[in-house]
């Protein structure tokens, strides 16, 4: 009878397979509704996006609505997934996508200030598809040289102070991610977003979750970080 009841145990254990990894597979509670949810604002995102006409703009900003879309579908893997493998592969894509995203916001900024000058590694050919088509109809226009480069933007002293907080100091490549309030003087949005530093020697003392004070401009063409204390 002893044998019998250990034996009855043992397949009951069997058949139910491991405790620990069964429990770990399943999906969080709340995981239908979050990806119903995921769905319906990508679905969004780009059919509410105003486009401009000016293709590097609208590049830009399509790029943007992707790989922020990209970012809310990994942030619902990483807040209801279990697969240990899906979910590596989400946190590779937020530490990726978000640094495209902060270079691409980044080159919004410089686009919009008024003497910004593109600098095309090539004169647009006007040989897509849509300018082959408008061509067959005898209606494209040749493209017009680009201007020439303005030189290098120098940082002005008395840039504003901003408020913001530090959530990552990278020594190491001379970063720092802040989520601060609109910067003036380049017309930037409230926002968060990674910045170079102008010298690598204003990030000594600062780290994650410090309020901060700061002020960015443009250095060498670059957006950059030029002073950045404590706030009290």
């Amino acid at each position: 009878m002893r044998r019998l009841s250990l034996f009855a145990a043992a397949m009951a254990v069997a058949l139910a397979g491991p405790v620990s990894g069964a429990a770990w597979a399943q999906p969080a509670k709340g995981a239908p509704a979050a990806l119903e949810r995921v769905r319906e604002v990508m679905a969004d995102r780009f059919r509410n996006l105003k486009l401009t006409g000016d293709p590097d703009r609208d590049f830009a900003e399509l790029l943007i609505a992707s790989y922020e879309q990209s970012l809310f579908l990994a942030k619902a893997q990483l807040d209801y997934g279990g697969d240990r493998q899906l979910r590596e592969t989400a946190q590779k894509i937020q530490d990726e996508q978000q640094q495209k995203i902060d270079a691409l916001k980044e080159w919004q900024v410089r686009n919009r200030q008024s003497d910004y000058r593109p600098q095309p590694n090539q004169t647009p050919s006007g040989q897509g598809p849509l300018d082959r088509q408008a061509q067959a109809g005898g209606s494209a226009q040749p493209a017009s040289p680009s201007p020439a480069p303005a030189s290098p933007a120098k940082p002005v002293a008395n840039t504003p102070l901003v408020s913001g907080t530090v959530q990552k100091v990278d020594e190491a490549s001379g970063k720092v991610t802040l989520d601060h309030e609109r910067i003036p003087n380049i017309d930037m949005d409230a926002m968060t977003m990674a910045y170079r530093v102008a010298d690598p020697a204003i990030l000594k003392g600062v780290k994650a979750g410090d309020r901060v004070r700061f002020s960015a401009d443009r250095v060498n063409g670059q957006l950059a970080i030029t002073r950045i204390q404590k706030a009290r």
